[in-house]
């Protein structure tokens, strides 16, 4: 196969591919070997092509104008009333505890129905959002410079300024609102953060708080709350391990097996009832979550500038490399400090290997169940618009200023990742 150094011959066209040593040897003519590994998700073909529809029906109405600004849609609006029913669950068990203990007698029956009522009631109650205690938290007074921009990205945005940032090990950076008072909190992941430019810090910013100033974090959270709820459900309508050993222990002594067999009855009725129940609220999820990350990109585009929006978004799919990195020299490489392998990795990785990851994007989250489109489509319709120039720009000095001021957290980050390795 080999005709000279660095180059080969790609073995289903004949097409002449180069090598890069380190990388997947692939061919962007006839996409050979451009996903070598292949994907983890096995799903049925109608599942596959309705979820290619949904993507591309989207994509199209964006690039045509059809969706200018955020607000809420059909999907939205269906996604609120699912989970709603939802929540609406653990308030009735509460108030079906209670009033067993008020109305119903005799009192020795109803406390005991009464407080399997609280219980569930309590076991399915929504949660506030809290963050992991693992991360480290950094305060205005502890990153001025870091917090300054995150001001400017605010307003210029239109959104509240950030309470905090959150900083941990995840190759991600995400917005969340905390707690019972919902305040808003950038979460920054060390690996992905490090191999940014500076105008794409700006534009990966601007696109968390525009998930801000659009309602996606307190609209994700009314989902998520729902779903756990469904989680639970799902938990105690389906065949546990345990009670295929209750059972079997029931015929080996002979024992009545009467209730098991109405569980499992019950089971196979309520299961796919629930189960059925996920499945919708997640397709009817998936269409208003994808509208928000192509909106959020828009905002990031506004903000940090078209072209550093759309490499921020290449930059992304380097995330793996990155924390590969990050792992690699935190074990191995006691010479370079492991941030600086961090950018070395991200730093020299060729433009043919991002091309390639784009490709990967294509051929498999198209068909994925995450929230977020496709990344190729997403920078593609950032490219597709009328070209930004930045609202917001990070200069080299204030970016050096900004790594200062995390230095410590960072260490920190660093050392608990170095003990869990």
């Amino acid at each position: 196969m080999q005709t000279e150094a660095g180059v080969t011959r790609c073995p289903q066209c004949a097409q002449q591919i180069r090598l890069d040593p380190g990388y997947v040897t692939w061919c962007d003519q006839c996409d050979w070997n451009v996903d070598p590994t292949g994907s983890d998700h096995q799903q049925p073909a109608w599942r596959v092509k309705l979820e290619h529809q949904l993507a591309d029906t989207l994509y199209r109405e964006l690039e045509n104008g059809r969706i200018q600004r955020p607000g809420v849609d059909a999907a939205r609006i269906a996604a609120y009333l699912l989970s709603a029913v939802l929540l609406v669950l653990p308030l009735v068990a509460l108030v079906g505890g209670v009033a067993l203990l008020v109305f119903y007698r005799p009192l020795w029956l109803s406390i005991p129905l009464a407080a399997i009522a609280i219980a569930i009631g309590l076991m399915l109650r929504p949660r506030a959002t809290r963050l992991d205690p693992d991360v480290q938290l950094v305060f205005r007074e502890d990153a001025p410079v870091l917090f300054g921009l995150l001001d400017q990205i605010a307003a210029a945005v239109g959104t509240t300024q950030v309470a905090a940032v959150a900083l941990d090990a995840e190759p991600n950076v995400c917005f969340v609102r905390v707690g019972w008072r919902f305040r808003p909190v950038i979460g920054i992941g060390l690996p992905l953060w490090t191999g940014l430019r500076p105008q794409e810090r700006v534009a990966v910013l601007a696109h968390e708080l525009g998930h801000g100033r659009n309602g996606d974090a307190r609209h994700g959270w009314v989902v998520d709350a729902a779903e756990s709820v469904l989680e639970q459900l799902e938990a105690a309508f389906t065949e546990q391990p345990y009670d295929e050993y209750k059972l079997d222990a029931a015929h080996a002594l002979g024992t009545d097996t009467s209730t098991s067999h109405l569980t499992r009855v019950i089971n196979s009725i309520v299961g796919p009832i629930i189960r059925g129940y996920a499945w919708l609220l997640d397709r009817v999820s998936l269409r208003g979550n994808q509208r928000a990350e192509y909106l959020a990109d828009r905002t990031a585009a506004e903000v940090a500038g078209s072209e550093a929006a759309a490499w921020a978004l290449e930059r992304t799919l380097l995330g793996d490399t990155s924390y590969r990195a990050l792992e690699r020299a935190l074990r191995f490489e006691k010479d370079l400090p492991p941030l600086e392998a961090v950018r070395r990795a991200v730093a020299e990785t060729p433009k043919r290997e991002i091309e390639r990851r784009l490709r990967v994007s294509r051929l498999r989250e198209t068909r994925t169940d995450s929230s977020h489109p496709p990344t190729y489509l997403r920078a593609k319709l950032i490219r597709a618009r009328p070209a930004t120039s930045a609202r917001v720009v990070l200069g080299l000095n204030e970016n050096q200023a900004i790594d200062q001021e995390l230095a410590a957290a960072a260490e920190q980050v660093l050392k608990d990742l170095r003990g869990s390795l």
